[in-house]
């Protein structure tokens, strides 16, 4: 895919997080804490259905805040990711 090849390989947060883990821990999230479900992780996170869609699909940045916010809802959750 054309977008592919713009995902960015820098660290998206303090922590080295690049794009593409950032992408692979919401996936990660969302298939073990809201059943697979973009419109229930995009509820959680507080963001547009579209948006969490675009991450997924590779067509939207990941940011630094949205892999925050997953690191603290998989810790409520009971969820290890990484």
């Amino acid at each position: 895919m054309a977008d592919e090849g713009k995902i960015s390989t820098s660290a998206v947060d303090d922590q080295g997080t690049t794009e593409s883990e950032g992408r692979a821990l919401l996936r990660q999230l969302r298939d073990e804490g809201f059943e697979g479900s973009d419109a229930k992780l995009a509820v959680a996170l507080g963001r547009p259905l579209e948006e969490v869609e675009g991450w997924m699909g590779g067509a939207e940045p990941v940011d630094d805040d949205v892999v925050m916010k997953a690191r603290g809802i998989a810790g409520e959750r009971g969820i290890t990711i990484e």
